[in-house]
């Protein structure tokens, strides 16, 4: 048998080992292939050993034994045998085919989840990685090297000032890939690291902390496209938009490096000071640019609500938000706005209090089209239908002018829209 000291070439040191190796190779696979990973281990390990470069399949094949084993183990020496195979594997396969970035973001992720004692090793190894991957990171390295940086801050490792750049850093990444990719699996695995960073996030920096630190640093970096980008998301992410550091850098921002990011940003600078045409132009030269669909999508949210509530214009506002619900398919909120903004009309669209009631109808038809196609708005949705169900028209007034429950009735006004008579309960 040969040691890990010696050289070797893809399948071995000799010719005997070439011959075992291939065996060995293919005796694993086989037990592999149909989940017999006690039967496939003895195998694996004599390729781990006696020809490390014969295939890089055969590491993430002992990644993925190593890990079903170590959760399937309950006792704690063992599982921590166990890991530490499993980082060796890791160090194994940049040792022979490379990939460094990529397969020290696993590694973090795996010492993040069972070594949490270890967190600084964890920190540096992500850090690593991140730096090396950069916007190609993997969602699972981000969501770990943002966890362990909690971790050292919890520990007086790192300053608050660190977290809060590196929520930029992998708030920038996700957004990247989800702009960017189209296969659902893998972009669902960054929508869930972004929730979860934000989540994470949340009770760590609030405008109090952000302000004072972007104030400090505005004039060491105003020309710096990069951290104006991410600050500028940041506070406008923390609602800190109406912050003179966040007019400041929104402006410096759309000056050196025009974009939908620096136009979105003096767009809602505009909304705080009410100059409402300007708002308008900037929002939309915001949608026009965007490429990001997550983001296009917001950027319409946040249009639409201007137009109804600011210029009043709700036909303009419906069909804004009718247009992010295309840009992204399954997204509820456009249509709670939509229902939002027909309940806000009830009082001024008819000329009785049954067809001002009547309007409740066509709101609670949009709210239940929003979680008809997303769970996410579920629990607000049926809020809002709880609530608006109250003003329905009650029977009496519904015999009163000739209708009927369940009966057809179209809704004049803006909203324009063919419904059905309900009565109060």
């Amino acid at each position: 048998m040969t040691g890990l000291g010696q050289s070797v070439g893809k399948y071995g040191a000799t010719p005997e080992d070439s011959i075992t190796c291939r065996q060995n190779l293919s005796l694993y696979n086989e037990s592999y292939k149909q989940k017999h990973y006690t039967d496939a281990m003895p195998g694996w390990r004599w390729v781990f050993t006696n020809c490390p470069k014969s295939s890089k399949k055969m590491y993430s094949d002992g990644e993925n034994m190593y890990k079903k084993l170590m959760r399937a183990e309950k006792n704690p020496e063992t599982k921590d045998k166990l890991l530490d195979t499993l980082l060796m594997i890791y160090d194994q396969r940049i040792q022979h085919f490379g990939q460094e970035g990529f397969v020290l973001g696993r590694k973090g992720v795996v010492m993040v989840q069972y070594r949490k004692e270890k967190y600084e090793d964890a920190f540096s190894i992500l850090k690593q990685s991140v730096e090396t991957e950069g916007l190609k990171s993997k969602a699972g390295a981000i969501t770990g090297y943002f966890q362990s940086s909690l971790r050292m801050l919890e520990n007086g490792k790192i300053e608050k000032e660190k977290v809060i750049e590196i929520f930029g850093e992998v708030s920038e990444i996700a957004d990247h890939q989800l702009g960017k990719l189209t296969d659902e699996k893998k972009k669902g695995a960054y929508i869930s690291a972004k929730e979860n960073i934000e989540k994470l996030f949340e009770p760590i920096a609030s405008c109090e902390d952000l302000i004072p630190m972007y104030s400090k640093k505005f004039d060491l970096n105003k020309e710096n496209i990069t951290w104006l980008k991410r600050g500028t998301e940041l506070m406008n992410k923390k609602g800190c938009t109406d912050a003179p550091v966040f007019i400041s850098m929104a402006e410096t921002l759309h000056h050196l490096d025009p974009s939908a990011e620096s136009a979105y940003n003096m767009g809602k600078m505009m909304l705080g000071k009410s100059q409402n045409d300007k708002a308008t132009t900037y929002l939309k030269q915001a949608v026009e640019l965007q490429e990001n669909t997550e983001k296009k999508a917001d950027y319409l949210i946040t249009l639409a609500n201007h137009c109804f509530k600011n210029l009043k214009q709700p036909g303009q506002g419906r069909s804004h938000a009718l247009k992010a619900a295309s840009v992204k398919p399954g997204w509820g909120n456009p249509y709670i706005v939509i229902g939002d903004m027909y309940a806000a009309s009830a009082k001024s669209c008819g000329s009785n209090d049954f067809e001002k009631s009547a309007v409740y109808w066509a709101a609670v038809d949009k709210y239940i089209r929003a979680k008809s196609i997303d769970a996410a708005v579920g629990e607000d949705a049926n809020k809002k239908i709880a609530t608006f169900s109250k003003y329905f028209p009650n029977q009496k007034d519904a015999f009163f002018y000739g209708f009927n429950d369940g009966q057809s009735y179209t809704i004049e006004c803006w909203i324009n829209e063919t419904t059905k008579v309900r009565v109060q309960q």
